[in-house]
């Protein structure tokens, strides 16, 4: 017959396991909040008051293996990270934009300056013929 305590201790590290489980998966989940009620797939599954459940019983197991409020610390990480992932995503949107328009100008700049250099041809030549037929008396 085995002791009452490794029962315990069994159903410890099976809740110690579980609860370390669903931490990881929470925050290897894309950009999105850490929690079940956050994701969709069991909120399709389960329903939306049974997401929330199993999102407060997943929070409740954290924070009884790693001490209060580490749950709310691994979301707001989580949180942090995708507001950063966003900022990024904008700040990059922006100097793309930044870029075409900077692109944008350049090639205008250099038509104008073909453009230019179109006419001074133009203008040296008709110069050199205007000189070539005075010369000559034309």
């Amino acid at each position: 017959m085995r002791p009452f305590y490794s029962k315990i201790l069994r159903r410890s590290l099976c809740s110690l396991a579980l609860s370390l489980a669903v931490l990881i998966g929470s925050l290897g989940a894309l950009p999105t909040a850490a929690m079940a009620a956050n994701q969709p797939q069991l909120m399709a599954l389960f329903g939306s008051n049974r997401a929330e459940q199993l999102d407060d019983m997943a929070k409740t197991d954290v924070d009884k293996t790693f001490g209060a409020g580490t749950s709310n610390k691994a979301e707001g990480a989580v949180k942090q990270a995708q507001g950063k992932a966003q900022r990024d995503i904008q700040n990059t949107k922006g100097s793309l934009k930044e870029a075409q328009g900077k692109a944008k100008q350049d090639i205008g700049r250099t038509q104008s300056a073909v453009g230019d250099l179109e006419q001074n041809v133009e203008s040296a030549t008709d110069d050199a013929q205007d000189a070539v037929k005075g010369f000559f008396g034309q």
